[in-house]
């Protein structure tokens, strides 16, 4: 930004007051250090706006930052007006130097930024109210967007005090409101955007609709890395409502006046696509090259201790391998993408999660800069992580030059489950020693699999240690002697963080095998994972809460069996306890009960829905979700092979916020990766098998 502080507070033409801060949190190796710019913004009307930098995608992010602000301020949270910015820049990239609402950060990134914001806000209001009455500050306070003065009675609006508001200058160091003083955050709250979803006014992108567009639908190579050898323009052109056939990367968009029109005639297009080196790859392949992966020496990721003398010299010896194969997000907004793209400009209204991605793809497909771009973003139907992506606008773009007017670009369901992206294959192979105590006294984890940090120019994999693969296994509380190690497995297929990105998968493997140790020393879930404890309160805390809920300590009713699993994720410590019965030999889930350490629940409401959530999807996966590989092609295509729970398969799900005093963490991802363990974990009570390869419908025939 080159504009000063004062210039960026006039620059919306009304009065104004633009708060500016510099954002003090960064995560991991972020390379450009945050500049100022606005989070806040009064008019005189007495309308507050914040611009926000996340996107909204269901977990009910926006509602806990308003409450942030809300609170600091002194207003209703559902008083403030939200709107996010149309291009990124500095301040709101806290991930990697990007713009990207991913990690579970929406509210553990920016509740200091924003309560920052507000308090400095708040600070300035005060003054100017201070100085018209001519009263000490400390007399002061606001509240319902009042400056009020107590002892007199007397109010003044927010939007009264703007302008005079304007000339002072912001504290850098404003005072922030006590604990004594929180009367939104902690308390659950409906969430702000609930109405407008209801009442349908909200806009995904699904719902954008500008002039003169038309539609366009996508036919792409089935083969991963395949592309397009020729295409026949005139197979299609005679069909109602067809515009033009524009090539782009792997395939095609044709363009008509409806998107049915579009779908049609794609799939009537005469088109060949050529021969790729994975025309037979399939996914027993694959696992054989992750089983042989094994063999041979890699470099460590991490060497803690002397696993390796802990293991050698060990007379309890255990081990055991998992796998999890390829996931597909299933968001219910399909992919989508309106765009106008003009001669030195590109408009662009779209679900995203990843703005600096997108705006890598605009320098990239058009040359232009981010000053040439206005990004619009919608509603997301769901992102978890397949929405950071920007091929959908590469698409839209393309379309709408070759056509020249704006075009909106959909996916069907089937195009992303075949065409999408995924989250990683991956096989584990695990070994631990126990001592005579049943204590583990060493522990090696051997990863096989893709490395999806290899695929992002953004991410330099160091030390064979990628972010996106080890996650809640490098950090296990178990041993203080923990080796891990990687094979990177080169796959075609495009990989995608996913929910809780390799924590999903992590969580499975050392939970599942925890439980495994705990049956060879003979002791009972819990207790085993108790003694492990010692250092690791939070652990020990949600532990003892879900064990508490579940009434672990006494058997269960008849007919049931329960699996315990801890998993660590995203700042947060979650506990899950499944319990279940076996009909016909198949697993019914009855209960979920879930403690979650977050540290302090901003919105408590958002936390219990986060969890349930997290539940619902996790169990899906564990007992059906795969996308199997034959002849280079994904085996499955929409809901009928890939089926969410439905309503009649939920179980009852209890959940229960325990604050240790630790910082604030994670809520949209952590709930995920303890349910596969604990499912698995029940099974075995049940029927002594143990299930070391996910689905649960693979696993077992």
């Amino acid at each position: 930004m080159t504009l000063n502080r004062r210039q960026f507070l006039r620059s919306s033409g009304a009065v104004a007051l633009t708060v500016a801060i510099a954002a003090p949190w960064r995560a991991g190796n972020a390379s450009t250090s945050a500049t100022a710019n606005a989070y806040l913004r009064f008019d005189a009307s007495n309308r507050i706006t914040a611009i926000l930098p996340t996107s909204e995608m269901g977990q009910g992010t926006h509602t806990g930052q308003l409450m942030i602000l809300g609170e600091e301020l002194g207003v209703e949270p559902s008083s403030i007006a939200v709107e996010l910015p149309i291009r990124p820049s500095e301040p709101y990239r806290l991930f990697f130097g990007q713009m990207r609402s991913v990690g579970s950060y929406g509210i553990r990134a920016w509740h200091d930024p924003l309560r920052k914001a507000a308090a400095q806000a708040r600070s300035v209001l005060l003054l100017a109210a201070s100085d018209r009455w001519n009263v000490p500050l400390q007399e002061l306070d606001a509240v319902d967007g009042h400056v009020v003065h107590a002892s007199t009675n007397r109010r003044l609006a927010f939007g009264e005090l703007v302008e005079a508001a304007l000339a002072l200058p912001l504290p850098a160091d404003p005072p922030l409101r006590p604990a004594s003083e929180r009367r939104v955050t902690g308390r659950a709250l409906r969430r702000v955007d609930t109405p407008a979803k209801v009442d349908g006014t909200a806009v995904f992108g699904t719902d954008v609709d500008v002039p003169e567009m038309l539609h366009g639908a996508v036919r792409m190579n089935p083969v991963f890395g395949g592309a397009v050898s020729r295409y026949d323009v005139d197979s299609v052109a005679d069909l109602p409502g067809v515009e033009q056939v524009v090539p782009v990367p792997n395939g095609v968009v044709v363009v008509a006046d409806t998107w049915w029109r579009a779908k049609q005639a794609a799939d009537a297009l005469d088109i060949e696509f050529g021969e790729t080196p994975n025309d037979a790859l399939d996914s027993t392949r694959l696992s054989d090259a992750m089983r042989e992966g094994f063999d041979g020496e890699v470099p460590a990721v991490i060497r803690r201790g002397d696993a390796e003398s802990g293991l050698q010299d060990a007379s309890r010896k255990i081990e055991a391998t998992y796998e999890v194969p390829f996931l597909t997000h299933i968001c219910m907004e399909p992919i989508v993408c309106t765009a106008h793209t003009r001669k030195d400009h590109v408009e662009l209204w779209m679900p995203t999660q990843g703005q600096d991605i997108i705006r890598m793809t605009v320098e990239r497909v058009l040359g232009f800069g981010n000053e040439q771009m206005t990004l619009h973003t919608t509603y997301l139907g769901g992102g978890f992580g397949r929405k950071t992506h920007g091929e959908i606008a590469e698409q839209a773009m393309l379309a709408s030059r070759a056509v020249g007017r704006p075009v909106k670009v959909m996916w069907s369901r089937e195009d992303d489950i075949q065409q999408g992206y995924y989250r990683p294959i991956m096989m584990a192979r695990l070994r631990a020693s126990l001592n005579q105590q049943g204590r583990i006294t060493a522990m090696h984890a051997q990863l096989s699999g893709p490395q999806m940090g290899q695929t992002f120019e953004h991410i330099t994999v160091q030390n064979n240690n990628d972010m996106f693969s080890v996650a809640s296994l490098i950090d296990q509380p178990y041993t203080e002697n923990f080796a891990l190690d990687h094979r990177h497995l080169d796959v075609p297929m495009p990989l995608s963080p996913w929910r809780a990105v390799s924590s999903s998968q992590n969580g499975y493997f050392l939970e599942a095998f925890l439980d495994e140790l705990a049956h060879a020393a003979n002791q009972d879930p819990v207790a085993f994972r108790r003694a492990h404890y010692a250092n690791h309160p939070r652990h020990l805390a949600v532990l003892n809460r879900v064990a508490e809920m579940a009434r672990w300590d006494r058997p269960a009713p008849a007919g049931r069996y329960r699996g315990v699993a801890v998993v660590a994720s995203y700042g947060s410590v979650v506990a899950q306890v499944v319990t279940l019965r076996m009909v016909a030999d198949q697993p019914t889930v009855e209960q979920v009960h879930v403690a979650i350490d977050c540290g302090r629940a901003i919105n408590p409401d958002s936390v219990e829905a986060q969890m349930r959530g997290s539940v619902i999807e996790g169990l899906a996966v564990a007992l059906r979700h795969e996308v199997p590989i034959a002849d280079g092609r994904a085996q499955r295509s929409n809901f009928h092979d890939y089926a969410p729970l439905r309503i009649d398969e939920l179980p009852e799900i209890e959940v229960g916020i325990v604050d240790t005093g630790a910082p604030l963490g994670g809520v949209g991802e952590p709930g995920i990766p303890p349910v596969a363990p604990a499912l698995v974990n029940a099974i075995f009570q049940a029927t002594g098998e143990r299930i070391r390869r996910l689905p649960l419908s693979r696993a077992r025939g």
